[in-house]
């Protein structure tokens, strides 16, 4: 299984986020959100080493970590994301449209989408950074960088608190 995240992986990460391309954007942000739910997979697990002979598709540990702790209201945006991912691995030609931004914040519970828009805000507060769009303006790929991000951190969070509490 793999290791949690260093402070060098949260900088591949960001680096990951600022991709030349959506493909490259979407792919690279859903690897870097998988590795964190087979983190938490692994911090769950009394012995992970079996995990990885079933063999589980990602929208399968993703229904396993909810069914191992993992709250509920994170599971429809994982599973909006994997599809997500998913569009960019098997069609060719797949843009990041707003429609398909929208459709993935709309999975977010009410408390996600204020983290993302928390997140968002965060950023506009840093200096230099007065002139970023608000959220609703912002470019489809852009938007999805902040859900991205939001996702990414809460599944951190989980890996800490089940470590905390093993």
């Amino acid at each position: 299984m793999p290791q949690p995240y260093t402070l060098s992986d949260e900088e591949v990460f960001q680096q990951a986020l600022q991709g030349e391309d959506e493909l490259g954007l979407v792919m690279r942000s859903h690897i870097h959100i998988e590795a964190n739910l087979l983190a938490l997979l692994d911090a769950l697990l009394a012995s992970s080493k079996h995990l990885d002979k079933m063999n589980l598709e990602y929208s399968q540990r993703v229904h396993l970590a909810v069914a191992l702790g993992l709250l509920p209201e994170y599971e429809a945006p994982l599973l909006a994301f994997g599809t997500l991912r998913n569009a960019f691995a098997h069609r060719p030609g797949t843009k990041l449209s707003k429609d398909r931004v929208n459709n993935l914040y709309a999975c977010l519970s009410p408390k996600l989408k204020t983290l993302v828009r928390e997140s968002h805000e965060r950023a506009r507060r840093k200096p230099g950074h007065e002139a970023v769009l608000a959220y609703n303006r912002l470019s489809p790929r852009d938007q999805l960088v902040f859900i991205a991000i939001t996702l990414h951190a809460l599944l951190e969070v989980a890996i800490k608190h089940a470590k905390a509490t093993q």
